[in-house]
């Protein structure tokens, strides 16, 4: 198990499984450098544990499963095919934060 940065996770999401979850820190704002963990929330030591090993040793929480992040991303370059990972974090962070997808505001020129 190893740490990964979140805009690594974010802009490489398709080679992630679906049955795994992102696992982030618990006490500091994600940015785009932030350490991650990409764990199967079903590795536990026993069923009694909720948290894999891994994440609990790393003071690391449950953010979202792939599936979703994998729709997150979906949707934002549906909607701006050339997204930067400044735009993934932020839809991202909008999902998180509001169990909703991000409307991209379109600038036209």
């Amino acid at each position: 198990m190893e740490f990964i940065d979140l805009r690594k996770v974010l802009s490489n999401i398709k080679e992630y499984n679906w049955s795994d979850a992102l696992y982030l820190p618990e006490d500091e704002t994600w940015d785009l450098e932030t350490k991650a963990a990409i764990i199967d929330p079903d590795d536990v030591e026993d069923d009694s544990d909720e948290v894999p090993l891994f994440a609990k040793h790393n003071y690391l929480m449950y953010a979202l499963d792939i599936q979703t992040i994998k729709g997150i991303i979906n949707n934002a370059l549906m909607q701006k095919n050339d997204c930067t990972h400044s735009d993934l974090l932020e839809a991202f962070l909008y999902y998180y934060d509001n169990d909703a997808f991000i409307v991209i505001n379109k600038h036209h020129k």
